[in-house]
């Protein structure tokens, strides 16, 4: 049996950390800054070379963690993604394909979409979450609220454009389930293992 997105999300701050490790040294301590401040869902991008080293780390050695990747754009990353122990799988588009193979393998897929036909394709495949990506370029929260009405059994998970200034808008919309973001997770605080800065803006979310 499947466990949806919306109840994985549902056990986890409504904030979603969106990840690009630049090692795989900063994994572990990264993610206990973000835990400490009670963010236990995290995307790891495959968008640096350690991603999926950094998942297998984290799902052997924080198993309380939830633990996804982000990025996912084809049938192969999402295989590499399930072996090496994601959760549930996050993409920039809608592939048919891609849906077929998450369900089979009953993991959680979020299809990435930004006009009424992706949503359309997503839900009538049979998902209930989809991402809006990038969220502020396709409309924001009044695109959101625009397709309330239309797609009434679809949640959003906003991602792009997303930052401190603007979550709250979006979490408040109710048909949002959570919203993602780089902005917890500067590359620039990672590198330099600024673990107390980026404690500080975890804090604040």
């Amino acid at each position: 049996m499947t466990i949806s997105f919306q109840e994985l999300a549902s056990n986890s701050k409504p904030i979603v950390p969106v990840i690009a490790l630049p090692t795989l040294e900063s994994a572990l301590p990264l993610a206990d800054t973000l835990s400490s401040c009670g963010f236990t869902m995290l995307e790891i991008t495959l968008r640096t070379d350690c991603a999926l080293d950094a998942i297998n780390q984290l799902r052997q050695q924080r198993p309380e963690l939830i633990i996804g990747a982000g990025t996912v754009k084809n049938s192969q990353q999402l295989q590499q993604a399930l072996d090496a122990g994601a959760q549930f799988i996050v993409s920039p588009g809608t592939d048919s394909d891609m849906i077929t193979q998450a369900r089979a393998q009953q993991v959680a897929l979020v299809p990435g979409v930004m006009t009424p036909s992706e949503i359309m394709q997503a839900a009538n495949l049979g998902m209930d979450t989809v991402k809006l990506f990038p969220a502020a370029l396709a409309g924001g929260t009044e695109f959101i609220s625009a397709m309330a009405a239309v797609f009434q059994g679809v949640k959003f998970f906003p991602t792009g454009g997303v930052s401190e200034d603007n979550v709250n808008q979006y979490l408040a919309l109710p048909n949002v389930i959570c919203a993602g973001g780089t902005w917890l997770t500067p590359t620039s605080l990672i590198s330099r293992g600024d673990w107390n800065k980026i404690h500080e803006i975890a804090q604040r979310c």
